[in-house]
């Protein structure tokens, strides 16, 4: 039977991209199952603060926020060995805390979201040290991250008032010999949302959401998996890598009312990836914010390995906001007004807001 025409527009309006301007009936529970287990009580008072409350509508009397974000570029210290593991770990935080800091200090307004390369206080590279998966997976959900490695980077944001991404290794109790990688978002109150790889390639130990999806929700609960997050400087979700490659991924995210895209990330220069972020920012209407390792650098060598790709901020329209590429170094920053978001949807969005009902067919096997 052919869709009425009122039937057709629901549709529409319930494809990606539109959700975030229409009702977010998609996301309600999002924010709560971003970091805790499902039908159990938030086993810390600070992942019980952060999770807050399901993401409300916007309304045309209710202007989003305006502020200013910051991506780094920034080389990151290999640890060599088991033995160098531990004081490896504390300068690259030390490093983390005075990117922070120096970002703090610039010029003009501070900003409110800073995006850091991914896995900031191992790197990429953890294997070369022979170090297990075992010794370096960090729980996110059942200890508060005050109490945990990341207490310095989350006194940070108590401090200046701002939320950062980036990545770990992580391990769940609930999962006993599973190992993720996963991004994740630190804010004033603790742990804002974690994201573990759903499918991108990653270090052989490392498990993917596509195989464990539903042992995964039983846990963690419906739309655990790329989870959306409400705070006061808009509705943020978090993606590692390569992710950024899978589009459904970002459409899952604008359709569940995302504003903006934190990507903690390294980068090949054999991807164009400022065309795919710009393709992103476009075709899902958020703002993408990517954070890149620069270099790597050991102990024993006394030349860096320079990595490629750029640390970029993408508008809902696909333009190029701010940009560090190459052997630049430091924070690229932008002024990101959610505002425009609305605005590119209402410009774009006849365009760019799939028939959804026309593809299913992709996703079905064969």
């Amino acid at each position: 039977m052919k869709p009425s025409r009122l039937t057709r527009r629901r549709m529409i309006q319930g494809s990606a991209g539109i959700a975030a301007t229409t009702g977010l009936a998609a996301t309600t529970g999002l924010a709560a199952s971003a970091g805790r287990i499902a039908d159990a009580p938030a086993p810390t008072a600070t992942l019980a603060a952060s999770a807050a409350t399901a993401p409300s509508p916007p309304t045309d009397a209710a202007p989003r926020p305006k502020f200013r974000a910051a991506v780094l570029r920034l080389p990151i210290e290999i640890p060599i060995t088991a033995a160098a593991l531990e004081a490896t770990r504390r300068r690259n935080a030390d490093a983390m805390l005075a990117a922070i800091d120096a970002a703090m200090r610039g010029p003009g307004e501070k900003p409110k979201v800073l995006v850091f390369p991914v896995l900031s206080y191992t790197s990429s590279r953890r294997a070369v040290s022979g170090v297990p998966m075992s010794t370096v997976a960090v729980d996110l959900v059942s200890e508060p991250l005050d109490k945990s490695i990341f207490a310095p980077v989350v006194e940070a944001c108590r401090r200046h008032d701002i939320y950062v991404a980036t990545s770990t290794q992580e391990k769940v109790p609930a999962l006993p010999g599973v190992y993720f990688h996963t991004g994740f978002v630190m804010g004033p109150k603790g742990l804002v949302l974690r994201s573990p790889k759903s499918q991108a390639q990653s270090a052989p130990e490392v498990s993917y959401l596509r195989d464990l999806a539903k042992d995964y929700v039983r846990i963690f609960g419906p739309d655990s998996i790329l989870p959306v997050a409400d705070t006061p400087v808009g509705r943020i979700a978090c993606y590692v890598e390569a992710e950024a490659q899978v589009l459904e991924a970002s459409r899952l995210f604008a359709s569940k009312g995302a504003e903006m895209i934190l990507h903690t990330s390294l980068e090949e220069d054999e991807v164009p990836w400022v065309a795919l972020k710009q393709a992103i920012g476009f075709q899902c209407h958020v703002f993408l914010l990517t954070g890149t390792t620069s270099r790597f650098v050991r102990a024993d060598r006394p030349e860096p390995e320079w990595a490629g790709g750029s640390s970029t901020i993408v508008g809902p329209d696909g333009h190029v906001l701010a940009q560090k590429a190459g052997r630049d170094e430091g924070a690229a920053i932008a002024g990101i007004d959610l505002n425009e978001i609305a605005k590119a949807k209402k410009k774009y969005g006849r365009n760019t807001v799939p028939a959804w009902w026309l593809y299913s067919d992709l996703y079905k096997p064969r």
